[in-house]
């Protein structure tokens, strides 16, 4: 037997429309108590909770500064090649075959050095090869040996035709002197005409012992030029190359030698056409006189003629006595100059390439750019390597005026590049500036640079950088650089 609840009933007995009602009202009454609790119990309820960050407390040098940017700016120097090796003269034909270029210049083997990379002084940067350092060093050595040879045979050629423009001028002067006094005597006696070719004929003949002592020792040179030059002749034709520092010193002296023997021969040559030449005045002398005493007369235009002729020779005796004491002392001097220019041709490639062909970093940098490769010949002057060192390293900056009257020349300050935030560097206050960088602007800024030191060889052109002016430093403080947070909920 199943009961019945009156209140079941009566919930039975409500219609769909009355029930909707109902459920809304439960829900509206749950909301409120919900939005009552949050508003008026949650909030009495809450409790507040601390977190705190921790910092570290240190002890060191506090710095207070002003902060500028800028970016980085570097002069660049230059290791340079810049040896002539043109061994012509200026008269000779300067094309150059194959094999001659090839034996003109250097090549190099291997570069030691990379752009960016930070060198030391004394560092290796490249070397040349061995083949082509010999092959140049030959090419200096022998227009050496060609150009003493030629400075000592015109400096013989210079002392013979010195001496004989003074015998020349010494002739027109005595001939000048004595012109006067044989035209006014040799209408009227031949005893003046006889004495005036006496005293030319004493002349030659006073000459005649000193060109004959000149000549015999001239032989004996010869002589003795003549036997070392065969000798030594003989040593280089029958040495072999397989030693090239031995085969360059006999080719040296085998050159050495013929140079002495063919000046020995030119002078040989000279002293004879010398005793000749003197020999055949006195005899054309001789025959004057001869003739002078079987006449009776001479014909006084004739004397009048080599009276003056005398007198025009006697005038430009030394005019003519130093011009050509001018053009020998020309040539020798063109001798002796391209000689010297030889010597330091040699002596200059001797220090470039040094003992091992090896060239080396003239003082600490950082490469900024190499100009050849390995394999490379250097067939003109220019930059090897370029690079800056620390001293052309630089960093200008604007610094506003109510700043500036803080900083010096001198100063040091913090440097932190963008591209290296964790690296610190440092520098110092190279110059400043103290004409505004505006007239027109509001804030009135000078410009301010800066040297940079640290590890420079991480470092490009152009890279910013954040400057820190150190304008008040307290140091061994205890100073904190965080705070704490308190967060409640």
């Amino acid at each position: 037997m199943k009961l019945k609840s009156p209140h079941f009933d009566k919930l039975k007995s409500l219609t769909k429309k009355q029930k909707k009602l109902i459920l809304a009202g439960i829900a509206l009454l749950l909301l409120i108590l919900a939005a009552c609790y949050t508003v008026f119990i949650a909030p009495l309820l809450q409790k507040e909770q601390w977190i705190y960050k921790e910092e570290t407390v240190e002890r060191g040098t506090l710095k207070v500064g002003v902060t500028e940017s800028g970016s980085l700016e570097y002069n660049t120097k230059s290791i340079d090649y810049d040896l002539t090796l043109d061994v012509s003269d200026d008269d000779e034909d300067d094309s150059d075959d194959d094999d001659d270029t090839v034996q003109k210049y250097l090549k190099i083997e291997e570069i030691y050095a990379a752009s960016g990379q930070r060198v030391m002084e004394g560092e290796e940067l490249l070397k040349f090869t061995e083949d082509s350092v010999e092959a140049v060093r030959a090419l200096l050595q022998n227009a050496v040996v060609e150009a003493q040879s030629d400075y000592a045979e015109a400096e013989s050629t210079y002392e013979l035709s010195l001496l004989e423009a003074q015998t020349d001028y010494d002739t027109q002067k005595i001939s000048a002197s004595y012109a006067a006094s044989i035209r006014n005597t040799s209408g009227t006696s031949v005893t003046n005409n006889v004495a005036s070719l006496q005293v030319q004929l004493e002349q030659k003949q006073a000459n005649t012992a000193s060109l004959q002592e000149k000549l015999t020792q001239a032989q004996e040179d010869y002589q003795d030029a003549l036997e070392t030059y065969e000798a030594a002749k003989e040593g280089y034709e029958g040495a072999g190359t397989d030693n090239t520092v031995n085969f360059m010193t006999i080719q040296n002296g085998y050159l050495s030698a013929r140079t002495k023997y063919q000046q020995a021969k030119a002078a040989l040559t000279q002293a004879e056409t010398a005793v000749t030449d003197n020999e055949s005045a006195i005899t054309d002398l001789e025959n004057q006189l001869a003739a002078a005493r079987a006449k009776q007369t001479i014909d006084k235009l004739d004397t009048e003629e080599t009276y003056q002729e005398a007198v025009i020779n006697g005038q430009n005796a030394q005019t003519t006595y130093n011009a050509t004491v001018e053009d020998l002392k020309e040539t020798l001097q063109e001798a002796e100059e391209t000689k010297e220019k030889r010597e330091e041709q040699l002596q200059a490639f001797e220090d470039f390439v040094g003992s091992d062909g090896i060239l080396y970093a003239t003082e600490d940098g950082v490469i900024t750019e190499v100009s050849y490769e390995a394999g490379d010949r250097l067939t003109t002057t220019g930059a090897l390597f370029s690079y800056a060192t620390s001293d052309d390293m630089r960093i200008s900056v604007d610094v506003t005026q109510e700043d500036i009257v803080d900083l010096q020349v001198g100063d040091a300050v913090d440097i932190t590049f963008t591209a290296y935030p964790e690296d610190s560097y440092t520098g110092s206050i190279l110059s400043i500036n103290t004409t505004a960088t505006s007239d027109y602007s509001n804030t009135v800024s000078y410009t301010v640079e800066i040297s940079v030191e640290g590890a420079l060889e991480k470092l490009y052109g152009r890279m910013t950088a954040d400057v820190i002016f150190v304008t008040e430093e307290k140091e061994d403080i205890l100073y904190v650089t965080g705070t704490f947070i308190a967060v409640s909920f």
